[in-house]
């Protein structure tokens, strides 16, 4: 049986360097350095090309941007369009990803992938009681979706208050929307609730023109892929996951809506498949009650991996490069 080692000192390693995981999954570890995780032979003195050095909120970390991509999750036009009368945090999540995070990664040639709600026809048969419940109605009445970040801290419902009044006629996933008025006074069909295809389901405008852009690049054009759970790399979906070993992708770098839900559970099936992975801070958002972000970046930064911005991964791209 071939042994492991778990954050134990080699034989033969450079001196001050450790091993943390096993012989086909292992980072480095040294006090002064961080956590390599390019995963080379030898410690301390890979030639590696594409190395990035990032100062996370708990350590220094080194990546290999041939073997890193960019996830960015559900950034559509259900959880971003102000047509909906979504506001607030989601908006300044897409501000610093369009800034800083995505020219960053097309700078250093790291992969860039769309994960986003997209249902089938098929999907819809073997939909789960849970995943359907999250969008579904109580009783039989038309129940109002509740559209924006606000929250009222002292209401102990914990209701997102509403700022504008916008009502979808909706009964849960694939139903229709109804129709949507956009800002330029333009009615278009909203189309059925997370279903591919769908106005709804499209990628919020200024994001959907960097994924056009980036799908005519001739080195690691973007790709996209749809899920129809909260996570888009659990057991049932394999696309994705397909997609980056592939491509030798082991470290991943998280961003989009809701930090807390979809973002949070990718992240964790993401851990548990065996990649590396790390949260974009400000390149997430979410519109739940008060505190859950910040519970996100904290179990983020203590048990699913570490914890970044989108400027620092920028900086660090722009001074290895």
């Amino acid at each position: 049986m071939a042994s492991t080692t778990t954050h134990t000192d080699v034989p033969n390693s450079p001196e001050g360097w450790k091993k943390n995981g096993h012989q086909d999954n292992y980072w480095w570890w040294h006090l002064d350095h961080g956590f390599d995780l390019t995963r080379p032979a030898t410690p301390g003195g890979s030639s590696m090309t594409g190395q990035i050095g990032l100062k996370a909120t708990n350590s220094a970390i080194t990546i290999a941007s041939q073997n890193t991509a960019l996830i960015i999750i559900d950034t559509q036009n259900f959880f971003l369009s102000r047509s909906l009368g979504r506001t607030g945090d989601g908006h300044a999540a897409e501000e610093a990803l369009l800034k800083f995070a995505i020219p960053a990664a097309r700078k250093a040639h790291i992969q860039i992938v769309w994960l986003t709600w997209g249902m089938s026809e098929d999907d819809l048969k073997t939909l789960d009681p849970t995943t359907e419940r999250i969008f579904s109605f109580d009783g039989k009445e038309k129940r109002r979706i509740e559209l924006t970040t606000q929250l009222d801290s002292d209401s102990q419902s914990q209701k997102r208050a509403a700022d504008v009044e916008i009502e979808l006629a909706c009964d849960g996933i694939g139903s229709e929307v109804g129709p949507v008025k956009l800002s330029n006074g333009k009615i278009v069909p909203g189309g059925r609730l997370l279903m591919q295809g769908q106005w709804n389901t499209a990628l919020h405008a200024p994001l959907e023109a960097a994924f056009q852009e980036g799908q005519k690049l001739e080195k690691r054009p973007d790709v996209r892929f749809h899920k129809n759970r909260l996570s888009g790399m659990c057991g049932k979906m394999t696309s994705c996951t397909n997609f980056l070993r592939d491509n030798s992708i082991h470290t991943l770098l998280f961003a989009g809506v809701n930090s807390d839900q979809c973002v949070l559970a990718t992240i964790q099936d993401a851990n548990l498949e065996g990649f590396d992975t790390i949260l974009l801070k400000d390149g997430c958002a979410t519109n739940s009650p008060q505190g859950a972000q910040s519970s996100t970046e904290y179990n983020c930064e203590k048990s699913w991996g570490f914890l970044i911005t989108c400027k620092e991964l920028a900086d660090s791209v722009g001074h290895e490069g």
